[in-house]
């Protein structure tokens, strides 16, 4: 029977690649190209566990729908929520911590056997410690992104998902005036330059348009970065026979354009480069925290 003992142990060994960092900047297309690697979680699109944020609601019943997705199905769920119960003995609630631990090892064990974890929540950037101290070999993924770029493909995406007639609680993530968006990114960086301090081996910078302009490139760096062996099948559509794939998995890295002229007015990309100008010094270069200056 696992013990809580053996999942601590365990999360002191096992090499996690988590991807966090702005909205917007690549996330998602580098999660569906790293679930291809044959030693890592073959997550079959995109899902956000936000579990360094929110650890107990992959307890919740019924689990949030992403959670569900992640680790596929609300029948796993179940069965985690009673693996997590099981843990807990005369003891009681596990910690926070250790529910983190608990959900990684039971999707390494139960819902990806054999493969180390791969996770992307952008907004788990915030959580760069966390990670790192319940996960000592890990490798963090930041992406970044030209902030206008950035704030263009906000405003690209609100009026998209406005136009299909979606309620306040699917866009009200989106509807962000670029000052917002400014102290978000601030946020970012002084999460970001924390890190660099403490774990600068274990944190690399992806910035998007390197991602997307040299795929195999950046794939080539991340991989090497992650302990990785280079396997061409991340840079390759994924092929689902039987069904329709969805856009984002039948095609490699790809380059989509924010629309920079339509959505960003000149006086408000002026005032976005001129405020983010020290940050995009930390965002700019490829590579780890330990190469910056």
């Amino acid at each position: 029977m696992t013990t809580l003992h053996d999942i601590r142990r365990w999360s002191t060994t096992a090499r996690p690649v988590f991807i966090c960092g702005l909205e917007r900047s690549g996330t998602s297309i580098l999660q569906v190209s790293l679930s291809r690697h044959p030693e890592l979680f073959a997550v079959k699109d995109v899902y956000e566990t936000f579990i360094f944020l929110k650890p107990r609601s992959a307890l919740q019943d019924p689990a949030p729908q992403m959670t569900q997705a992640y680790l596929q199905g609300e029948a796993q769920c179940s069965r985690f929520r009673s693996f997590v119960a099981s843990l807990g003995g005369e003891k009681g609630e596990l910690s926070e911590a250790d529910v983190i631990r608990a959900f990684f090892y039971f999707a390494a064990h139960y819902v990806y056997p054999g493969r180390q974890p791969l996770e992307k929540t952008p907004a788990h950037v915030r959580k760069l410690g966390r990670m790192l101290e319940l996960f000592p070999l890990a490798r963090v993924v930041v992406c970044t992104r030209d902030p206008v770029s950035i704030v263009a493909s906000y405003r690209k995406r609100l009026a998209a998902e406005k136009a299909l007639g979606k309620g306040v609680d699917e866009w009200g993530w989106l509807d962000r005036t670029a000052e917002q968006l400014i102290g978000h990114f601030e946020q970012i960086t002084e999460s970001i330059l924390d890190a660099r301090q403490r774990w600068p081996q274990q944190v690399f910078v992806a910035p998007y348009d390197w991602m997307t302009s040299t795929p195999e490139l950046a794939l080539r760096a991340i991989c090497d970065f992650a302990g990785l062996a280079f396997v061409a099948e991340v840079l390759k559509p994924k092929e689902v026979p039987g069904r329709q794939v969805d856009e984002m998995l039948s095609k490699p890295i790809t380059r989509r354009e924010p629309d920079i002229d339509t959505y960003v007015d000149a006086d408000t990309e002026r005032m976005i480069l001129e405020k983010t100008q020290a940050m995009r010094i930390v965002w700019d270069r490829p590579g780890l925290l330990a190469g910056s200056d």
